[in-house]
């Protein structure tokens, strides 16, 4: 060892100092690479993220979708005995894409600073997606939600927030997730049951509604989120007036 350092010291000074001049470029570079690398996660859109774009010539079937929907849920309300009802995230994008026009009221269950709004299923969560503009830049930004059934009720509550792909905190007032909500049943569409909370403390939605086509009410026993669709477990509760 002292003899290598006695070597060292023996070299030119212009020579002890290019090499340091190499090691300090090469800790730049370095710095500079995560830099980059965490530039990257943060702004690159994620290839899951694909809001669909409804062509004019497709947004008449995209309704009728929604009606089939409907009808297959009055159909198993009206034989009077439970059933699972299943959700899919590609019918349920392509619904939320042309949301203005079919249910304008649900534009305030999504923060206003959110645009092209996308969700994906998974095991026991769902993530909503939006562009978002940060300091200038148009971000994809992301809500993992944790949804389930507790307590009868369904509830919604923020699990985490990425940006990109990067796992990020944010302001959740900048993004609206602490800004509570109260409809009351009837409120957002005739028949909807009770919203209320907020998605930071958690959204709970009553377990019991009514729906329209038929007047009958009906009660979620059980809710399973799973890749790609939501299984909603329903007891049929008969025929009812509408609540008021």
């Amino acid at each position: 060892m002292e003899a290598r350092n006695r070597m060292t010291h023996r070299l030119p000074t212009w020579i002890r100092r290019s090499a340091w001049r190499t090691y300090g470029a090469l800790a730049l570079l370095g710095a500079l690479g995560v830099v980059a690398a965490g530039a990257f996660a943060l702004l690159r859109t994620p290839s899951w993220y694909a809001p669909p774009n409804i062509a004019m010539d497709q947004r008449q079937r995209v309704r009728n979708n929604l009606v089939e929907a409907e009808q297959r849920f009055t159909e198993s309300l009206r034989a009077n005995q439970p059933f699972v009802y299943q959700l899919h995230a590609e019918d349920l994008n392509r619904w939320i894409a042309m949301r203005r026009e079919i249910y304008p009221l649900l534009e305030s269950l999504t923060p206003s600073e959110l645009v092209e709004p996308f969700v994906v299923f998974d095991e026991g969560e769902v993530t909503v997606a939006g562009r978002y503009k940060l300091g200038g830049v148009d971000v994809v930004v992301s809500l993992d939600l944790a949804v389930g059934f507790r307590d009868g009720a369904i509830e919604v509550r923020a699990l985490a927030t990425r940006c990109g792909s990067a796992r990020v905190s944010f302001d959740t007032s900048r993004l609206g997730l602490d800004r509570g909500v109260d409809y009351s049943a009837g409120k957002l569409w005739p028949g909807s049951p009770r919203i209320k909370g907020d998605f930071v403390s958690g959204l709970r939605i009553d377990a019991e509604g009514w729906w329209k086509n038929g007047g009958i009410a009906y009660r979620v026993t059980d809710l399973a989120v799973e890749p790609g669709q939501i299984s909603i477990s329903v007891q049929p509760l008969g025929r009812r007036p509408p609540p008021r």
